[in-house]
């Protein structure tokens, strides 16, 4: 699984959850409250895309990511056996 494939995931669940997001402005710069989320959409988010992907992060890392970038850097440690 590469980490474009990870990236795909994740901002499909973003524009399913996330109500009048504009999928342009998804990028790895950008944190999924700046993009309209609020918190329980974060989570789900989160949790879909873990569960799509068969990854498993522990909660305390989860919340050291401020950005997508941060997401799929935890998100590819798991993948590749990291986590």
């Amino acid at each position: 699984m590469t980490r474009a494939d990870i990236f795909q995931v994740v901002k499909a669940n973003i524009t399913r959850i996330v109500e009048d997001v504009d999928a342009a402005a998804i990028s790895e710069r950008v944190s999924m409250s700046e993009l309209g989320a609020d918190s329980l959409q974060v989570v789900e988010v989160v949790s879909r895309s873990m569960k799509e992907l068969k990854l498993k992060v522990p909660r305390t890392e989860l919340s050291t990511a401020q950005t997508l970038k941060d997401l799929l850097d935890l998100f590819e440690k798991a993948a590749a056996g990291g986590a």
